[in-house]
């Protein structure tokens, strides 16, 4: 039976990550890159945001200036706080889970917070909040699923895991644990199923309902 779930944050408990795409394209745009919604989030699943900053300014010679961070975070912050809500169908599972649930994310610790704390499920949060922050290399690499298990003391047999996104699911079983690969969040293509089954991904859940139905089997909710 299983002892804890372990969900990442953004594309499977919020539904932030179409908010980051359109603050992102919204911000190179005045740069002169162009790029659609789905072309950009099928590029560029699950990656730090310096990361795609790099190879954007490589592939596509576009220069990007000092301070297009500082301008990215004031985006963000007005998107979330315009437009940021939980997935239809999470709240209910986050709360009424039978066992322990934590987030391992690449974001932020106070990011999650501030996400969670939006959607109103920070006093459901009964785990621990794992971040990119905690550990040397962010998702794909496995360090924060690895430090995780460590801080719970659980063995791979007790854990399953929530992700949206490649990279998250790679960092999971590069970590020996097995996956759910949610395909619920607004930014979500097709084929998304295919990418993440590629990356080892155990099971599919097409949205919370039927994230749902596979923890009632595992014994969870």
């Amino acid at each position: 039976m299983l002892k804890h779930v372990l969900f990442d944050n953004d594309g499977t408990i919020v539904d932030s990550e179409i908010i980051a795409v359109r603050s992102t394209l919204q911000l190179l745009g005045s740069y002169g890159f162009q790029m659609t919604e789905q072309e950009y989030s099928s590029r560029f699943p699950g990656l730090l945001e310096r990361d795609i900053i790099d190879i954007i300014s490589r592939e596509y010679d576009i220069r990007i200036p000092d301070d297009y961070f500082d301008r990215l975070r004031v985006l963000h912050i007005e998107g979330f706080e315009r437009d940021l809500r939980a997935i239809d169908g999470m709240p209910a599972i986050f709360r009424n889970l039978k066992i322990p649930k934590s987030m391992v994310s690449n974001g932020s610790v106070r990011h999650v917070e501030r996400c969670l704390q939006h959607v109103r499920l920070h006093d459901a949060l009964d785990g621990h909040i794992f971040s990119a922050e905690h550990v040397e290399r962010p998702k794909p690499h496995p360090d924060v699923f690895e430090y995780a298990m460590r801080q719970l003391q659980l063995d791979p047999i007790d854990v399953i895991v929530v992700e949206d996104s490649p990279t998250g699911v790679t960092a999971a079983k590069k970590a020996g644990l097995r996956v759910v690969g949610f395909l619920g969040a607004a930014h979500i293509h097709d084929g998304h199923e295919t990418h993440l089954l590629d990356c080892g991904a155990d099971h599919i859940a097409s949205d919370a309902k039927a994230l749902g139905a596979l923890l009632e089997k595992y014994g969870a909710l």
